[in-house]
């Protein structure tokens, strides 16, 4: 992972990638195994957005280096995919993580 060092030192900061990874995972797995917290998802409420920062990271990397992360950021997408739903209210503009529905935790937990 040369090439995330050389992008954290020369963009990033030391230790952003791992950051971002790990936000990423605790707002995909948040500590239960089926559900995840509601977000809002208007544009505007995107400040925190751990994938789109992986994305923009991935998108920074040498080709030959995006691989290595994304087989990191993978089976995080994948669990996302699979407690989440196709939001048709989204627009086809926002990001695919973005068009997703989160359940709806505290109506589920009555």
């Amino acid at each position: 992972m040369a090439a995330v060092i050389t992008l954290e030192h020369t963009r990033l900061g030391p230790g952003y990638v791992a950051a971002v990874l790990l936000a990423w995972t605790r707002e995909v797995i948040p500590g239960t195994s089926t559900r995840l917290l509601p977000t809002c998802t208007c544009p505007g409420c995107w400040e925190d957005d751990p994938r789109g920062e992986l994305e923009q990271v991935l998108i920074a990397l040498p080709r030959w280096a995006r691989p290595y992360l994304y087989n990191l950021v993978l089976p995080i997408d994948r669990s996302f995919l699979a407690r989440t739903s196709p939001n048709p209210l989204a627009s086809p503009d926002w990001p695919w993580w973005r068009q997703r529905r989160r359940p709806n935790f505290w109506e589920n937990n009555d």
